[in-house]
């Protein structure tokens, strides 16, 4: 992929047809559904801003960027009361911390369907998720939307923007100019997870792709973006698979009645459906040896979805798998209309399992009690005995929000301590851990979040020490604007930044 020269500074935000102009950055349209409300609703403005006004100290061993990407319609959906959050246009959302001071940017990823819809001055493209009224696409359009929504960080010197129906974007991590589509120097050809783990061991990138019944695993050599390992799984369904985890030597993966129907998405129709007849034995756990690509499958015990992983570690024989379960995710697969948000997607919880491989046991056992998403771990422990996982709770079913508390579980002491924002602080990200320079331990490190304050209407950043988890931070940082309430992000320490910065400068 060509790198065009990098500007040194924020590119301007593209040109929009007249009737396309935004009234303010905080849009208000006219619905009451609740992707497009509150924590979730629109910001129409690319924005920047330096010395950020904070609460507290910034932690003078802090120094880096916290990626994290939004899902943020940019013109007013189709169909408002079928538009789902898995739709939004993605906009990155950079936060600059260092020397105790913090600066952002946000930026639109200009994918060539953002940049055809603006083109165009409206949204021409009908939901998947929910179905829509599909249209005729007028001439020079992309065949579908890349919405490049779900997951950032940087790889190959590059800032890599994940959506599962297409390839990444590649942006510059400090500009957020948009280069165009990312295809590990031609190793993969249609589309990539949102989700990648860092192999311990080497610190190659390791993943996959969904298209269809088939799961085809990848690894990417850290030194040169270059894909060296690639093997195919075929699961028998079109399983929506969004997320994995990998042990020291096997790539998991769970494979749930919740199906992705490109046939039903052309009829206008939902397209993310739960089927459970399409797996009469219910779930399934498969393994595969990621030295020499032997594929066991297992059944899980029920039938339920995963939604994101924490982490999985071998102990001898047996492979031990924690992540947060659901009952169901999507619509019935005869819907013609869409379910509720909490109907669609109710409250998950956390679950471990254990498989043994030589014997071919399966047992599970729920956790905690306490609803919860977007759980994640210190990254530097993936593939390895875990004892710290995080997450934001779920606990109210709100009418306007989606989570309410940020939670820390301890497995050894099997103990969740839970705490919420200060007030009227609500609706936390995903935490991001960022473990302290030379750490003493596993939780030697902080948690960052996004929080959305209802009063204002604003997000804030919150900087939480991981081995003290409190509800009043070491620091509150103040944006002057809404990050809509997105999936997910990562960090970046400040010497893998300069590196990127100074890779693209070099390539010019």
């Amino acid at each position: 992929m060509s790198t065009p020269s990098i500007p040194v500074v924020a590119t301007t935000p593209m040109s929009m047809a007249p009737q396309a102009l935004p009234v303010g950055p905080d849009q208000n349209w006219p619905t009451g559904n609740k992707w497009l409300r509150g924590p979730f609703a629109p910001w129409a403005e690319e924005s920047h801003g330096y010395d950020l006004p904070v609460a507290g100290v910034i932690p003078a061993d802090l120094a880096g960027a916290l990626f994290r990407i939004s899902s943020n319609p940019r013109f007013q959906p189709r169909n408002m009361d079928r538009y789902h959050w898995w739709e939004g246009d993605g906009m990155v959302a950079a936060l600059y911390l260092r020397d105790g001071k913090a600066a952002f940017r946000t930026g639109w990823v200009a994918t060539d369907s953002m940049k055809f819809e603006v083109e165009q001055g409206e949204a021409v493209y009908s939901g998947f998720v929910n179905g829509g009224t599909p249209g005729r696409l007028p001439q020079g359009a992309p065949p579908a939307k890349n919405v490049a929504n779900t997951n950032v960080g940087i790889f190959d010197d590059h800032l890599l923007v994940y959506f599962e129906g297409g390839l990444p974007t590649a942006m510059h991590p400090q500009t957020l100019e948009t280069y165009g589509s990312y295809d590990f120097h031609g190793g993969i050809d249609v589309l990539c997870t949102a989700h990648h783990k860092t192999d311990p061991a080497t610190g190659d990138m390791l993943f996959f792709a969904a298209t269809g019944p088939v799961i085809t695993w990848y690894r990417a050599d850290v030194r040169t973006g270059q894909v060296i390992d690639s093997h195919t799984i075929d699961i028998g369904v079109p399983a929506l698979v969004h997320d994995f985890v990998v042990s020291e030597n096997y790539a998991i993966f769970f494979v749930a009645p919740n199906l992705f129907r490109l046939d039903l998405i052309a009829q206008g129709r939902p397209g993310v459906v739960w089927d459970e007849s399409a797996l009469p034995h219910g779930t399934q756990i498969v393994l595969m040896d990621r030295r020499t690509h032997e594929v066991k499958w297992y059944e899980a015990g029920g039938v339920f979805a995963p939604t994101h992983f924490y982490n999985a570690y071998e102990i001898g024989d047996e492979v031990v798998i924690d992540m947060h379960r659901i009952s169901r995710i999507g619509n019935p697969a005869d819907a013609l209309t869409p379910l509720g948000s909490h109907e669609w997607f109710p409250p998950g919880y956390s679950w471990q399992w254990r498989i043994d491989t030589a014997t071919g046991k399966v047992g599970d056992r729920r956790v905690s009690g306490i609803a919860g998403e977007f759980p994640k771990i210190n990254d530097d422990y993936v593939g390895r005995q875990h004892r710290y996982g995080y997450f934001v709770t779920t606990r109210d079913l709100a009418p306007e929000t989606m989570t309410d508390g940020l939670a820390r579980h301890d497995y050894l002491r099997d103990s969740t301590t839970v705490v919420e924002g200060p007030h009227p602080l609500t609706s936390p990200s995903e935490p991001v851990f960022v473990p302290r320079p030379d750490p003493t331990g596993e939780d030697d490190g902080y948690l960052l979040t996004l929080w959305w304050n209802p009063e204002t209407g604003l997000s804030e950043l919150l900087i939480h020490d991981a081995s003290d988890l409190v509800t009043q931070p070491l620091a509150r940082v103040g944006l002057p604007v809404r990050v809509p309430f997105g999936f997910h992000g990562s960090w970046a320490d400040q010497s893998v930044l300069d590196k990127s910065v100074s890779a693209l400068r070099v390539t010019d």
